[in-house]
């Protein structure tokens, strides 16, 4: 029984002790005041809470070996091939992207940045990017399915957004999304060899880079 004499965010953060995932319908107003509170009393690190369609999604962070060594390998492949840009910038899982027309507010896996940060208005509480460059998920057996669908709808009506990358942790599978001249046009291409190159404009992103070290 949840302590009902707890703010919404304590009781979030109760029935996570027992609960592999809470959702609870709530306004966007009241999700922005829930991830900040818990922020503040928690590690950033230990919950992941996020908005899609009308309700706050609320999970303890377990991720496998295999998810944290994929986001590793990007964000160093990524830093790498940036690193003259200068400009782009690569930020990981602690940055919420909202996308406005969606309202919904999530954070990747990895978000790139090739602009200042456009940020959704809090009053100085936590805001939201609402202008990355790039946006990547690796996929786990609890998120795939909204990934796949709700996230990637609304990835797709950012305006800024020119590549959207999915990976798959548990064998050599990359498909990338890439803007083909406005929010209604992308091109859809999957790699499946670790010997497969990824085109990314002028750079190049390699699957034998993205799961080094990892074991099929």
């Amino acid at each position: 029984m949840v302590n009902a004499t707890l703010s919404l965010s304590g009781q979030i953060v109760e029935r996570l002790q027992t609960e592999e995932e809470v959702l609870v319908p709530v306004s966007l107003d009241e999700y922005w005041e829930v991830a900040s509170e818990i922020g503040e009393e928690h590690s950033p690190m230990e919950y992941d809470i996020e908005y899609l369609d009308g309700h706050l999604r609320a999970r303890i962070k377990m991720a496998t070996d295999f998810h944290e060594l994929i986001v590793a390998n990007l964000a160093g492949t990524l830093r790498s091939i940036y690193y003259d840009y200068p400009d782009v910038r690569v930020m990981g899982s602690n940055r919420t992207v909202y996308v406005e027309p969606c309202q919904m507010a999530v954070k990747p896996d990895l978000v790139v940045m090739n602009a200042p940060s456009d940020l959704y208005p809090r009053k100085g509480q936590e805001a939201g990017i609402k202008n990355p460059y790039m946006l990547v998920e690796v996929f786990s057996d609890s998120t795939q399915k909204q990934d796949r669908n709700l996230k990637l709808r609304c990835y797709k009506q950012l305006p800024s957004v020119q590549y959207i990358i999915y990976v798959e942790q548990y064998l050599p599978y990359v498909s990338v999304y890439t803007k083909n001249g406005d929010v209604h046009h992308w091109l859809n291409d999957d790699y499946d060899t670790l010997d497969a190159v990824i085109k990314l404009g002028d750079a190049e992103l390699s699957l034998r880079d993205i799961y080094h070290k990892v074991s099929f």
